[in-house]
């Protein structure tokens, strides 16, 4: 076999991959899509960690003049390569990073951002040593940073449109600024704010100056600052054609996996192990029309480096990316933000069909004007976070969201937990579910049964159990358990069951690779439960008939198994029965 390729978790110097022999995955067709768009100033977001800032840097290396005597080396073998496209190497780039502001209070921040903007130009300059423009005025004045410097580019250096400007993260300050100091957030993205001024000063060099700008980001939260003062751009994000340039198909990260890994030398191939991401990573769609969805390549890749150290067929959903575990606080910002009855239907519908409909996304979300989020804003925000991704659905005259894979309903699942339910008392902060059952593995699990219902009781208000359906009952006792690393345990856990097919348990817990618990939940309403008499048994008897069917599965066939049926009213358990 060929030599394998280095891993390329944590890198984003593209001009290193074919030099240092480094994977990856090709997007240089992207650069064509982009000439052909009739916008010479687009804007596409994306989820955190999906390889926005490669492919920022990619375009620096294929289109700045200074690195022309690098082009063969740095795009050989790749996709751009063949189209020998003239424009390569033709503009004077200069790329701005605007993530990780430290931002206290605003002076701070504008001078931060300031510094960006410096550091911007002082990366320019070491590509250009003619270039010796200096600025030494006030760093809380921006707009006047870039304004002097595209003064000096045009009297001194070109008079041509030549200057390319790349925007990497331009939303991260002001998303993190968010959640810290609505406020102040209010303040820089307002119609005076320092934010839209420094747009409006490039847009008005683009008459003569500035002939392309590159934007990236996450969330349109900010979107509305950017495009008041630079109305000329143009939001891409859901274009059809860019659906894959962010993101790994399965071709693509198959490809991928066959460059890192060796599969002699293991128990699994690489279709096994696509199938094993599947659900965890795959799912993420940018437009209704998309043919494919795609991976979160962060994720990918890390899981990809854990399997090949520890050389077996992890469980992705243990093995998450670090760098993906997505900011609760901005959950905790929506939900503090929003009306209790459009949380709950979102909740609701995220427990039961976990679609969410819309006639569009909310693409300009200017906060100073919204005092409370509503539905469409809110599902839109979850939208960019990553939390939600479009379904394609050509054929339909509405938008249709959906959460894309298990790794994500984790994440959202945990956050929700944290912020949304209301706070704990001292004791129930302190309480501990009872797992000794499982430990030891013991059929009796009325110990386990008993403390769920006492969290329960501290937990839950009536509001949340006006609501309360069974996967919400079983996402809040799932998250709790999450804190016993000495279990495994998983809902809506998928069985392939013999000439049945797929079916998901409830809750499933494995305290060892011998032995394993199949818990399925029924919950009535206490006014249900009242008023009709005959409900318990035949919640009891779905339960069973599940139950039964699951014991078949072919996964389980290596262990020894326990089931039951748990019957909620409310907080309390009214029945339990061991199957």
């Amino acid at each position: 076999m060929s030599k394998l390729y280095v891993s390329s978790y944590g890198n984003i110097s593209f001009q290193t991959f074919s030099k240092e022999h480094i994977a990856y995955v090709d997007k240089t067709l992207f650069i064509k899509e982009l000439e052909e768009l009739n916008a010479n100033y687009p804007i596409l977001l994306r989820p955190r960690r999906f390889g926005k800032s490669m492919f920022v840097q990619m375009l620096k290396y294929f289109y700045d003049l200074s690195y022309a005597d690098q082009y063969e080396t740095v795009f050989q073998h790749t996709k751009i390569a063949e189209e020998n496209l003239d424009s390569h190497n033709t503009y004077h780039v200069l790329d701005f990073d605007f993530s990780g502001l430290n931002c206290p209070d605003l002076n701070t921040l504008i001078s931060n951002f300031s510094q960006s903007i410096l550091s911007g130009i002082s990366n320019f300059k070491a590509r250009y040593p003619k270039f010796t423009f200096n600025y030494e005025g006030d760093l809380l004045n921006p707009n006047i940073i870039i304004q002097q410097f595209c003064d000096y580019y045009y009297q001194n250096f070109s008079k041509e449109k030549k200057l390319y400007i790349l925007i990497d993260e331009y939303d991260n300050f002001a998303n993190d600024l968010l959640n810290q100091d609505r406020e102040l957030f209010k303040t820089i993205t307002s119609s005076n704010g320092f934010v839209k001024n420094f747009y409006a000063k490039i847009k008005a060099y683009t008459k003569n100056v500035v002939a392309k700008t590159f934007i990236t980001g996450v969330s349109s939260i900010s979107l509305d600052s950017i495009t008041s003062g630079f109305n000329i751009a143009k939001n891409i994000t859901t274009d059809l054609i860019f659906n894959e340039f962010a993101g790994f198909t399965k071709e693509e990260l198959k490809a991928y996996i066959l460059k890192l890994m060796d599969f002699s030398q293991y128990s699994f191939n690489v279709d096994q192990m696509l199938t094993t991401m599947q659900k965890a990573f795959n799912g993420y769609s940018f437009s209704r029309l998309a043919k494919n969805t795609v991976f979160n390549s962060s994720m990918c890749i890390y899981y990809i480096d854990e399997v090949k150290q520890s050389g077996f067929l992890l469980d992705p959903e243990l093995h998450i990316d670090p760098a993906c575990h997505y900011d609760p606080t901005k959950l905790r910002d929506l939900f503090n933000h929003s009306e209790p009855k459009v949380i709950n239907k979102i909740i609701n519908q995220y427990y039961t069909t976990n679609e969410f409909k819309l006639t569009g996304l909310v693409e300009n979300i200017n906060i100073n004007q919204i005092d409370c989020y509503d539905y469409a804003t809110i599902i839109s925000i979850l939208y960019y976070l990553g939390y939600l991704t479009i379904k394609p659905q050509a054929e339909s005259d509405l938008l249709t969201l959906t959460c894309p894979n298990q790794a994500m309903k984790k994440i959202f699942r945990k956050c929700f937990f944290k912020y949304y339910l209301y706070p704990e008392k001292k004791k129930a902060r302190e309480y501990e579910l009872n797992i000794d059952c499982f430990l030891n593995k013991d059929q009796n699990i009325d110990s386990f049964i008993s403390s769920c219902e006492d969290y329960l009781g501290k937990r839950l208000t009536n509001q949340h159990l006006r609501s309360m359906k069974e996967p919400y009952l079983v996402g809040i006792i799932k998250t709790k358990l999450e804190e016993h690393n000495e279990l495994k345990s998983k809902d809506e856990f998928s069985l392939q069951i013999p000439r049945v097919g797929e079916r998901f348990v409830d809750l499933y817990i494995e305290p060892d690779r011998t032995t394993c618990y199949l818990l399925e939940f029924k919950y009535i309403s206490k006014s249900s439960y009242e008023q009709n008499k005959g409900i318990l048994e035949q919640r009891k008897q779905e339960a069973i008939d599940q139950l039964n069917c699951y014991r078949n599965a072919d996964n389980l066939k290596e262990f020894k198994i326990y089931a039951y049926a748990l019957i909620f009213v409310d907080c309390k358990c009214v029945l339990s029965v061991q199957v």
